[in-house]
């Protein structure tokens, strides 16, 4: 699912409830915000707790020593940081219940 389905899908919730008060182009950018302030929030290395959905935690991966497969040479793989997520017991019990009536 993409920013703009997003978008959409949320446009579409609010038409239906009657809250038609916001543009599909005001959604979509309080959507790419929201995705903004996420991505800003994780470079600065804090975490994103999201209440019943999960958390998003950036750690510091260490280099490693790895190889080429077709030369054989040794190459050094540098330090890096990667972004976790981590589900909540809420979202667990929610998937594990839709894969169970499935």
């Amino acid at each position: 699912m993409t920013k703009r389905e997003i978008a959409q899908r949320i446009h579409e919730e609010l038409s239906e409830r009657g809250d038609v008060s916001l543009s599909k182009r005001d959604v979509h950018n309080i959507v790419k915000d929201t995705f903004d302030i996420i991505m800003s929030t994780l470079h600065g290395k804090e975490k994103v707790q999201i209440s019943g959905f999960g958390t998003f935690v950036v750690k510091k991966r260490k280099g490693k020593v790895g190889r080429n497969l077709r030369t054989g040479e040794t190459i050094k793989v540098p330090d890096r940081y990667v972004v976790l997520f981590r589900p909540s017991k809420k979202l667990v019990s929610y998937l594990t219940a839709s894969k169970k009536s499935v």
